[in-house]
């Protein structure tokens, strides 16, 4: 439950954090002399990583440039803690007063009673993020940035780790760290892993494009142009290899539009990139929700919410099906609707329709109107300038990355598909990576919706081959059909954790020149993959490392075989490149009842594998037959 709130959460404050100041800041001092021992001579491209939303520390502060602290002290930051957004405490010592109102909106049937205080307490907590109607924000922000290599890097203290201290505290009543970022690089690696680059290539070649994620899409790409020539200087390399993540797709997409130039660009790598927007953003801005779609609410809604929040729980989501019959459907339907659209015009309206880089994120279908609904009054034309122009860059990114490619740029994009959206949003049965679209993310793959295939009668763009396997999507109609990656399953979610996978795919298409395509020289990795949870698998095997010579004299050399046998697997299924989730998760599982029967590991591997399995298919046909019978309402 824990995880599930943080990631609702997350879905509101994504699109609700800031932006550079009120101008662009310059560029910091750095050292201009090379700094590598290959002084640029080796094989090996440095690389630079611009990457997603909220993976930089950013503080807010007040005018004269002091860090905004809560009541307890501690610094407002946009990327590091949920808590250290918001004053926590102003924020629980308010909840007394908002279950009062509550209490007192169902005794008189005044909903706005409760909606007031609730707006009241959403307001005070957000207040500090705010924005003006052009574009600036009300409270400015400094950014920890490094304007060095991860070498360096890791030799400087993270300022976090001086005073971000949590809310929790130990039995004697000293208050407990939430992070140990000792030095900058811990930061950097929790956000990005990319140590299998820097063991190949060197870690003085590995760089980190630290900004304000939300910030002025335009400036952050001109800042970052900026940057690489830092690198060039301080590598001895004449071109750098760029890896644009998640948000970073947007900075991208400004990059090569306005600031790249191609003799500094060895390979451009876009990752699970927003190239065009993602409908969960804009259906936010247009508060359209999918609660009045009855059917989906008592069918799947709830199990795709916890599937998104933790893997495991399907079967949760479908006993709640029953359970949230009991509360009137008019609740979620109506009240829901009316309490969200009341704090998305009074609350975040200060935020996510005056920041530039949510605008950034709108899907370039969707911008037109919305602009029209929001930001084309005279109070936002500044600001709106700034969007008109990202939109040109936006709808035309395909065709940017198609003419640089066809001009000698290796450009390469990895995606997510076959999830869904968030099912709260109207626009949920998109295919995705459960947080951007397909078509985004690919740079103009034609999918079907989520669930489903493409029509029996559909004519591919090139040939079947580009056909995914499952059906349901033709990558032939994208901006680059023989460079771009598919990874079925593959969670937005879980890009921190897939070291194994899309991770390892950037590295080694940054550091294996054999690799040119995603069809015939691809480094094994096929163009059509899936997603396998392999931080489980890579558990076990720790555990098996982790054995002393004394524990494994312990065991009978009939089971010693046994258990080298199943790390053997383990260990080949790990390093595999053509991924299948089935396989990791049965090579996982036989390791790791091998070890739970010498008794080197703890949980039953029953309550560990396949509770979810058992479980899921009972609820799940319980609560298809409860719709089919008794229909999509609840029980009054």
């Amino acid at each position: 439950m824990k995880k599930f709130i943080s990631i609702l959460l997350a879905t509101v404050i994504v699109v609700t954090t800031g932006f550079s100041v009120f101008a662009a800041k310059p560029i910091p001092e750095y050292d201009h002399n090379c700094l590598t021992e290959c002084e640029g001579e080796c094989e090996y491209t440095p690389i630079v990583v611009v990457h997603g939303i909220m993976q930089s520390q950013v503080y807010v502060q007040d005018k004269e440039g002091n860090d905004i602290l809560t009541s307890d002290g501690f610094p407002i930051v946009e990327g590091m803690d949920m808590q250290f957004m918001f004053d926590m405490k102003t924020i629980t010592n308010a909840i007394p007063s908002i279950l009062l109102k509550l209490v007192l909106g169902l005794i008189t049937g005044n909903r706005d009673i409760f909606i007031d205080e609730l707006v009241r307490v959403v307001d005070t907590a957000f207040n500090s993020h705010y924005f003006n109607a052009d574009g600036t924000r009300t409270n400015g922000v400094h950014v920890d940035e490094y304007w060095y290599s991860d070498e360096v890097a890791m030799t400087k203290p993270d300022k976090s780790y001086g005073y971000a201290q949590g809310y929790k505290k130990d039995d004697n009543g000293n208050t407990l760290p939430s992070y140990k970022y000792e030095h900058e690089y811990d930061f950097i690696k929790a956000q990005v892993d990319i140590t299998d680059y820097c063991e190949k290539a060197g870690y003085d070649h590995a760089y980190y494009f630290a900004y304000s994620s939300f910030g002025d899409t335009l400036e952050t790409a001109e800042r970052l142009d900026s940057y690489i020539q830092m690198v060039k200087e301080q590598t001895g390399h004449d071109k750098v290899t760029v890896v644009f993540i998640s948000l970073g797709g947007t900075i991208g997409n400004a990059y090569l539009a306005k600031y790249c130039n191609p003799d500094d660009i060895d390979r451009v790598i876009y990752a699970a990139a927003a190239t065009d927007g993602s409908y969960l953003l804009s259906d936010l801005m247009n508060a359209a929700f999918s609660f009045d779609d009855s059917e989906l609410f008592y069918s799947e809604m709830l199990p795709l919410i916890l599937q998104l929040a933790d893997g495991g729980m399907d079967w949760l989501g479908y006993l709640l099906n029953f359970v949230t019959r009991i509360i009137p459907h008019s609740f979620f339907a109506d009240d829901v609707d009316y309490i969200a659209g009341r704090v998305i015009k009074e609350v975040l309206g200060n935020l996510i329709m005056n920041c530039p880089s949510m605008w950034a994120l709108v899907p370039s279908a969707e911008y037109e109107a919305l602009a029209a609904k929001y930001i084309s009054d005279e109070a936002h034309a500044a600001l709106k300038a700034k969007t008109d122009e990202y939109y040109e860059i936006q709808k035309n990114a395909g065709a940017t990355a198609k003419k640089l490619s066809e001009e000698g740029m290796d450009i390469f994009v990895i995606c997510g598909y076959g999830l869904p959206l968030p099912s709260v949003i109207e626009n949920w049965n998109y295919s995705s990576d459960n947080i951007i679209q397909i078509q985004s993310t690919s740079l103009g793959a034609t999918s079907a919706k989520y669930g489903e295939v493409l029509p029996e009668n559909y004519k591919p763009a090139i040939d079947e081959s580009y056909i995914s396997p499952d059906g349901s999507l033709d990558a032939g109609t994208c901006a680059l059909p023989d460079r771009t990656w598919f990874v079925k399953n593959q969670s937005h979610l879980k890009l921190q954790s897939s070291v194994e996978d899309v991770i390892a795919l950037c590295v080694d298409i940054a550091t294996n020149k054999s690799i040119t395509d995603a069809r015939v020289n691809n480094g094994g990795y096929p163009q059509f993959n899936e997603y396998r949870d392999v931080d489980g698998l890579g558990d076990v095997i720790n555990t098996y490392e982790r054995l002393t010579e004394e524990q494994i004299s312990s065991v009978s050399a009939e089971d010693k075989a046994e258990l080298d046998a199943a790390y053997e697997t383990a260990v080949k299924e790990l390093a595999k490149r053509a991924w299948n989730f089935d396989d990791a998760r049965q090579a996982e599982k036989a390791l790791y009842t091998k070890l739970y029967e010498l008794g080197f590991e703890d949980d039953k591997p029953f309550e560990k594998y396949e509770l979810n399995g058992v479980l899921t298919p009972i609820f799940k046909t319980l609560s298809d037959l409860m719709l089919k019978l008794y229909g999509a309402r609840d029980y009054y």
